[in-house]
């Protein structure tokens, strides 16, 4: 995932506070795609994400006058994001939705010991891929699961995400370590993308996730290829780096809502 707020200028932002409908939209356009992958990782439902999102743009757009430029402008966002998304519907956010033990049970149901990895199933295995690994996020608390996406997915450095997150960097260091720490044993217990020896693998239980409607059609296809080609490349990696690669192989997901659109609407600053 690309970090694109980085590239917001704060001469952008003094126009866009200035009133400036096109920096305004420009920096709304930054914004919605980043945010809104980190939410649906926070809170898995996307209709949640999308609620969350905007509520948290709309902070970020009605407070632009309050930037002072003490620190990167992507930085104060992310911190004023994060808060919100974090904040929305607290618990949801906050806590683990389920745990490791009960995800690893979910995983042995209904495989298909039998089933023939198919060409043609690719893309449905990406997007369940993609599901499972939402699902694995939610086995961490979100104090955990904010910091492994942060620091592993978006690259913040400890320094930068410790002031997101309002804590020591320290702190931030721990906490991410134990994340990727507990992903990376669950991964290379269970998931047949990082271990072949492991029992749960995409084809295997395709036909149970298409029967519990666990596949997401809109999503994306990954532009990093096939899951047999990511396995591929997860073989020459140490067990650690297999959940990095795990995770940053996903593509973006892209909202259904026209978060410009909305914004224009709600708060009449972009015409």
């Amino acid at each position: 995932m690309t970090n694109t707020l980085s590239e917001l200028t704060n001469e952008l932002v003094a126009r866009a506070t200035e009133g400036d409908a096109r920096a305004v939209e420009a920096i709304v356009q930054a914004l919605e795609r980043p945010l809104f992958n980190v939410a649906l990782r926070m809170l898995l439902d996307r209709q949640d994400a999308e609620d969350a999102t905007q509520e948290a743009m709309i902070r970020i757009v009605t407070r632009l006058a309050r930037f002072r430029g003490e620190s990167r402008f992507s930085t104060w966002a992310w911190r004023i994001a994060v808060r919100r998304i974090l904040d929305f519907r607290q618990q949801r956010a906050a806590s683990a939705r389920s745990t490791f033990e009960a995800f690893a049970e979910d995983l042995t149901e209904g495989l298909d010991e039998d089933a023939v990895e198919r060409t043609e199933d690719a893309i449905l295995h990406q997007q369940l891929k993609l599901r499972c690994g939402r699902a694995m996020l939610q086995c961490l608390d979100g104090d955990h699961r904010i910091a492994f996406v942060l620091g592993e997915l978006l690259e913040f450095s400890s320094s930068d995400a410790a002031e997101i997150l309002d804590i020591e960097p320290a702190t931030f260091r721990k906490r991410l370590s134990r994340a990727r720490s507990a992903l990376s044993a669950f991964l290379n217990r269970h998931c047949g993308i990082a271990n072949p020896e492991a029992a749960c693998a995409c084809h295997r239980r395709l036909g149970r996730a298409q029967a519990l409607g666990r596949i997401e059609h809109s999503e994306p296809a990954s532009p990093e290829g096939t899951v047999a080609a990511l396995r591929t490349q997860m073989a020459t990696l140490s067990e650690l780096r297999r959940v990095t690669t795990f995770y940053r192989s996903e593509p973006e997901s892209k909202s259904r809502t026209d978060f410009v659109t909305t914004l224009r609407t709600m708060l009449g600053a972009i015409h």
